[in-house]
């Protein structure tokens, strides 16, 4: 939306607030009603002309079209009657009905437009977004001339009213004077210059103006009052700081809220330098660019700055709007927040850390610390089909303690338990940890990667050659215990494709290896 559409946008506004103030006073003066009448007909005005600027569907504008017409007949229409009122004229039905003869006429054409043509000869959309464009239409400049005659009707009576008035009444009736001048002149400049170089009516924030200035006859003159009061309904009730600061970065004005946020400024501020009214770190952030950024103040305070450019009709810039927030709380919760969740994420990986803890604590034996049959189960399938694809060998040694039950029975279960121990030991400092599981019981289970049957059957018979080497004692008289193993050896893929076939291959051999007389190590055939 250009700066003169927002310009149009905010006479809607205060036209609005202005409204109010009227009506408040309708007890006071009769010609309160129509001027409050007549200022949301403004409002309404200016509003439609403002939002086909806000890139609105272009079916939209087009039934924004009537509301912008009945904002300008009502303004017509009111403005007369209520010069009626100020004049000593009652408002009499016959002459409001003549006068709203104009209106209804007009409206009843615009309605059937699209296919008479009569008040807009043509009409285009231009630019990006589109903005309705017509070509007034002989029923547009009938309505003007109307227009224009019921202005100077009136501007008559008020002159008529002023030669024989004197004091206050006087004064009031020249302020009326001067506020019917301006939508003359505005309307003229709007008809005249061509849309590209003026692309929206001005002629409704000149009627604002004269509503205005209508007001201020009508409250005696209170104009130091009035406007201040529709004012701050815009801008100084807002709790973010506004300020506005020209080219040279010159404080042009502000409401409440931005003079808090520098408590040093005292006193008259505006022309001050922005950096003396909102503080040297504001300033600094308000830079020559449009855009927002968080700065953090010298006590301790954070706040959402927003810079926005103004310029002229020719697109100099000639100053900037400054919108700043105090996010000191927003920022604190979110702070906050993520400590929150920080704490969290921590919770959530003790938990997976305590999870993978207690699972690696059931998937191996209690007694020895090795792994169980049920992760070597899982684990062989895996490595077995890599080392198949990979075309390596892959031998598993099977070993049993000989005479087991024999060392329970004749030395007790803790030394059986020992054994156990001391066999795991052995096995894990002559593998790889991850290599050596405890199959169950007595068994014990050795894979070696990459080794064929032959390989395999040397290290199997250095694994029995070590676990009778150990030294295991018994009881407290420390009674040695003899320690002797057998194992069977299978590898893959002659032996077996499979875990189930590996281990049967694998079994079979230890079997062997045991009826052979024990202590000893056999391949699978």
């Amino acid at each position: 939306m250009s700066p003169v559409a927002v310009v149009v946008a905010l006479s809607a506004v205060v036209s609005l607030a202005t409204a109010v103030l009227a009506w408040r006073r309708r007890g006071l003066a009769r010609s309160a009603t129509p001027l409050a009448v007549g200022l949301v007909a403004a409002a309404a005005w200016a509003g439609a002309a403002a939002a086909m600027h806000a890139g609105l569907p272009t079916a939209v504008q087009d039934r924004l079209v009537l509301v912008q017409y009945a904002g300008i007949t009502g303004v017509v229409l009111c403005y007369r009657l209520f010069v009626d009122a100020v004049t000593g004229h009652r408002g009499r039905p016959r002459r409001v009905a003549a006068l709203a003869v104009e209106p209804v006429l007009l409206l009843s054409l615009l309605v059937a437009d699209p296919w008479l043509h009569l008040v807009h000869a043509e009409v285009t959309y231009v630019g990006d977004p589109a903005v309705r464009t017509p070509v007034p239409g002989p029923a547009f400049w009938a309505h003007t001339v109307y227009s224009y005659a019921v202005l100077a009707w009136s501007a008559a009576d008020l002159v008529r009213l002023r030669r024989s008035a004197t004091g206050p009444l006087r004064r009031q009736t020249t302020t009326m004077l001067l506020a019917m001048a301006a939508p003359v002149a505005f309307n003229a400049v709007s008809i005249s210059v061509p849309a590209p170089y003026l692309p929206v009516d001005i002629t409704p924030p000149a009627f604002v103006v004269t509503g205005v200035l209508f007001t201020v006859a009508v409250v005696r003159h209170e104009l130091l009052r009035l406007v201040p009061v529709a004012r701050s309904l815009v801008v100084d009730t807002v709790t973010d700081a506004v300020l506005v600061v020209d080219a040279a970065d010159r404080v042009v004005d502000l409401n409440p809220a931005a003079r808090a946020l520098h408590p040093g400024a005292d006193g008259e501020v505006v022309g001050v330098p922005l950096a003396e009214v909102a503080g040297p770190v504001l300033a600094a952030a308000v830079g020559d660019d449009e855009g927002e950024t968080v700065v953090a103040l010298e006590d301790g305070r954070s706040l959402d700055v927003r810079t926005r450019w103004i310029r002229d009709e020719r697109g100099d810039l000639v100053g900037r709007v400054v919108v700043a927030r105090d996010v000191t709380g927003v920022l604190a919760q979110q702070r906050a927040l993520e400590d929150a969740n920080a704490q969290l994420r921590a919770h959530v990986e003790t938990i997976d850390r305590l999870r993978a803890d207690l699972a690696e604590e059931a998937a191996r034996d209690p007694l020895t610390g090795l792994r169980n049959r049920r992760r070597f189960v899982d684990d062989l399938a895996g490595r077995l089909t890599a080392a198949l694809a990979a075309g390596q060998p892959l031998s598993l040694v099977l070993l049993d303690v000989d005479h087991f039950k024999a060392v329970n029975d004749t030395h007790g279960h803790a030394a059986g338990d020992a054994v156990l121990v001391a066999v795991a030991g052995e096995l894990r400092r002559h593998a790889r940890a991850e290599d050596v599981v405890r199959y169950g019981g007595e068994e014990f289970v050795v894979l070696l990667p990459r080794l064929d049957a032959a390989a395999a059957a040397e290290r199997a018979d250095e694994l029995r050659r070590a676990c009778a080497g150990l030294d295991v004692r018994a009881g407290t008289g420390g009674e040695a215990v003899e320690v002797t193993v057998s194992a069977g050896v299978a590898t893959a893929p002659e032996h077996g494709g499979t875990p189930d076939e590996l281990l049967l291959a694998a079994d079979r051999a230890l079997y062997a290896a045991k009826a052979g007389g024990r202590d000893r190590v056999a391949s699978a055939g």
